[in-house]
């Protein structure tokens, strides 16, 4: 038979804490902070200037027009080109002048994927001086 000494001892609080699953807690969040800690080093914040009409800077004569149309054609200085000849054609400009300068303009109707095969292409080519041509602040739709 059980005496009732028994039964009130296991009706009290217990007066101590268990801190197993605080520890638990614990473990997990510093496993979960090791694991985004590298995922939050690599991302940037960017505040990307407007320009006025004022603020554009002068075209030197040794700069290049790359042009990517609403239908994907490239061209160089008003010349269509095929996108496989847009590298070598670029880099035979660069090897006459290494400060070449490429400015890109493209159709905002493109998507980011496409400029950014434009960007890569160039990059390859070895020229490391790329502007993005934007329209004015005032004139923009």
């Amino acid at each position: 038979m059980i005496s009732r000494s028994n039964v009130k001892a296991a009706d009290e609080p217990l007066a101590e804490i268990n801190i197993t699953p605080l520890v638990d807690v614990m473990l997990v969040l510093v496993v979960i902070l090791l694991v985004m800690a590298p995922m939050l080093t690599r991302t940037l914040h960017i505040d990307l200037p407007k320009l006025a009409a004022g603020d554009v800077p002068a075209v030197r004569d040794h700069a290049v027009t790359v042009s990517l149309d609403a239908h994907g054609k490239l061209a160089i200085d008003g010349r269509n080109i095929a996108p496989d000849q847009l590298e070598p054609t670029l880099r035979r400009l660069a090897a006459h002048d290494d400060r070449t300068i490429v400015n890109l303009r493209s159709d905002r109707s493109q998507p980011f994927g496409a400029v950014a095969s434009v960007l890569a292409k160039i990059g390859h080519a070895g020229i490391a001086h790329v502007a993005v041509a934007t329209e004015n602040v005032e004139t923009a739709n």
